[in-house]
C-alpha cells in the first residue's frame, strides 16, 4: 500500500515501541472547530491502537458527541476495527501499514480503517449471541460490535489502490 503519507521509516522509543505519526489536514475551506480531519499511517502492531483510540475520542467529544458515544461506541467499534485490520488483514505483519482517516464534525464521525489485506465479505458475516458456539469462540465478534455500536459500517477494496477499506460511521445522539 503506497501513501503519500507514509513516513520514509517507522521511528521507535528507547524500548522499541513505535512512534505514532498523526497527520492533520489543513483545508482552508473547513472551519476548524465545526469539522477535523486526521489520518494516520502506522506499522501493524497492536500496541498503536489505544492512542490513536484515545485521540478519536477527543475529537468526538470536542465535536460534541455524547459521553456514550465517546465512552462506549467510538473505542469500542475503532479498536476492533483497528485490530481486525491489523491482525486478519495484516496478518500481524509490521512491515505492512494500517491507514485510519478520520473525518469528525457536529453531525457524524466517518472512520475509514484501511490495510493491505484482501477483505472480506461483511454481509457473509452474521454473527449472533444466539449462535451455540458464540461463548467458545475466541475471534468473531468484532463485526458484531461495530455493527451494533455504529449507525453504519461498510467495506469495500480502497479505491485505485490494492487493500481493503472498512468504514464505520456513527451520528451524533
Amino acid at each position: 500500500m503506497a501513501s503519500r503519507l507514509a513516513p520514509a521509516a517507522h521511528p521507535r522509543t528507547d524500548d522499541g515501541a513505535p512512534v505514532l505519526t498523526p497527520f492533520v489536514s489543513a483545508d482552508v475551506e473547513c472551519d476548524p472547530v465545526k469539522h477535523m480531519s486526521r489520518c494516520w499511517v502506522l506499522s501493524s502492531e497492536l500496541t498503536v491502537i489505544p492512542p490513536v483510540v484515545e485521540d478519536i475520542v477527543t475529537l468526538c467529544r470536542d465535536a460534541g458527541f455524547s459521553s456514550k458515544q465517546c465512552g462506549l461506541n467510538v473505542p469500542v467499534a475503532v479498536t476492533e476495527a483497528m485490530a481486525n485490520a491489523i491482525l486478519r488483514g495484516n496478518d500481524s505483519d509490521a512491515t505492512r501499514h494500517v491507514e485510519i482517516t478520520v473525518d469528525v464534525d457536529e453531525q457524524r464521525l466517518v472512520v475509514d480503517v484501511c490495510d493491505e489485506g484482501e477483505g472480506f465479505d461483511l454481509q457473509q458475516l452474521q454473527q449472533s449471541p444466539d449462535d451455540a458456539d458464540w461463548f467458545e469462540r475466541e475471534h468473531g465478534r468484532g463485526v458484531f460490535l461495530m455493527r451494533n455500536l455504529m449507525d453504519h459500517i461498510e467495506n469495500a477494496r480502497r479505491d485505485g489502490q490494492c487493500g481493503h477499506r472498512l468504514r464505520l460511521v456513527l451520528y451524533r445522539a
